[in-house]
């Protein structure tokens, strides 16, 4: 980190691609092996708050739009409610994947 307490610009925007890449990858339906671990619609909304996290992380403040914040704030449950159910629907994707295998 260079002695720095605050990781270099490229560390940082590493990071983001990485973050960006991962949202997408869990998308993304890989044909014949898996179906996409969420929708178009949470990949979105992650998207809204993997942004919102560059900005609070950057303490870029002086940015904030409060109606911004507002609609990222309010629809957070129901965000949460739908990855969950996507991600345990995964889950269950999973172990009827391991169940095939062990039958074979």
């Amino acid at each position: 980190m260079n002695g720095s307490l605050l990781p270099s610009m490229a560390m940082f925007q590493k990071e983001q691609i990485g973050i960006r890449f991962y949202i997408q990858q869990m998308a993304a339906e890989i044909t014949v092996i898996r179906p996409a671990v969420i929708s178009e619609k949470s990949q979105l909304a992650l998207e809204d708050y993997r942004g919102f996290r560059h900005i609070v992380r950057n303490i870029y403040t002086f940015h904030f739009d409060s109606s911004k914040i507002q609609n990222i704030v309010e629809p957070i449950n129901d965000v949460f409610s739908q990855v969950r159910v996507e991600l345990i629907s995964f889950a269950d994707f999973l172990e009827q994947q391991a169940e095939i295998g062990k039958q074979e």
